[in-house]
């Protein structure tokens, strides 16, 4: 018999099944279009009922992770079909020790399109009270790299907390609940790029740069320097190959045509 679900009575016992199916999937003990082992089985694996079993499938179907089939099982999803902007998604990608490459590749690159645009309007648009978020964050970025090991997770979270200032300082009410829904996700690609004393230091001086320009109200500027923050990133990552095109300017991402386009 397989393992049994540990008891989490915060937790009702189909989401823990969600759960723990969801980690394998990530984990890639089941790939896309495999046919998941019958309720009675998974039953008997986690010593559960199959109301429980039945329930934690509806959760992953919902979501796009399985698809359930009358007569022909549950069937494993591919990464591009699931709902990466869902809450418990996002969580449980952020939560899992190593997650899929895939998955972490196309956060990735939603980021590196996204997140220099949204510089850019951050730089129009920020407050007072974001630049002081911003600041903050990078307060706590500095201490965490002067005081601690590298790769620490007060590191990561300071990290998250200014992207998500920046998400914020554009007042645009997508961008801003994006922030909200994405944490996660972006906390799953920061903790897997900040390893080195050196490269926090540099990633340091990078969201540094970004914060001036958006100061500064620069808006082509900030676009350019949060490319630079993509890029470093995306070296960390090795995941940048396919970027080449975009390392030496701005001018060549493919939303640049856009920034100063509008006032």
């Amino acid at each position: 018999m397989g393992r049994t679900v540990s008891v989490d009575k915060d937790q009702p016992l189909g989401d823990q099944i969600a759960e723990a199916l969801g980690n394998e999937l990530l984990s890639g003990i089941f790939r896309p279009g495999d046919v998941l082992p019958t309720e009675v089985e998974l039953a008997e694996r986690f010593g559960v009922s199959r109301a429980s079993v039945r329930s934690g499938l509806q959760a992953l179907a919902s979501r796009g992770i399985v698809e359930r089939f009358v007569g022909q099982g549950t069937v494993a999803q591919d990464f591009s079909d699931w709902n990466i902007l869902d809450p418990v998604v996002t969580g449980m990608l952020a939560d899992h020790e190593s997650p899929h490459p895939d998955l972490v590749r196309s956060i990735f690159e939603f980021r590196f399109s996204a997140e220099p645009l949204i510089a850019a309007v951050a730089a129009r648009n920020a407050r007072a009270r974001d630049l002081v978020a911003m600041e903050d964050a990078i307060d706590g970025m500095a201490r965490c790299a002067e005081a601690r090991a590298p790769g620490t997770e007060s590191f990561t979270q300071w990290d998250v907390s200014f992207h998500v200032a920046v998400y914020r300082a554009t007042h645009n009410a997508v961008w801003s609940h994006l922030a909200h829904i994405l944490r996660p996700a972006i906390t799953l690609v920061v903790s897997r790029s900040n390893d080195s004393s050196e490269e926090l230091r540099e990633a340091l001086e990078r969201h540094r740069e970004l914060m001036e320009c958006i100061r500064l109200r620069d808006p082509t500027r900030a676009f350019e320097s949060a490319l630079r923050v993509m890029q470093l990133t995306a070296e960390e990552l090795g995941v940048d190959p396919e970027f080449g095109e975009f390392r030496t300017a701005g001018a060549d991402h493919p939303l640049s045509g856009l920034i100063g386009s509008s006032g």
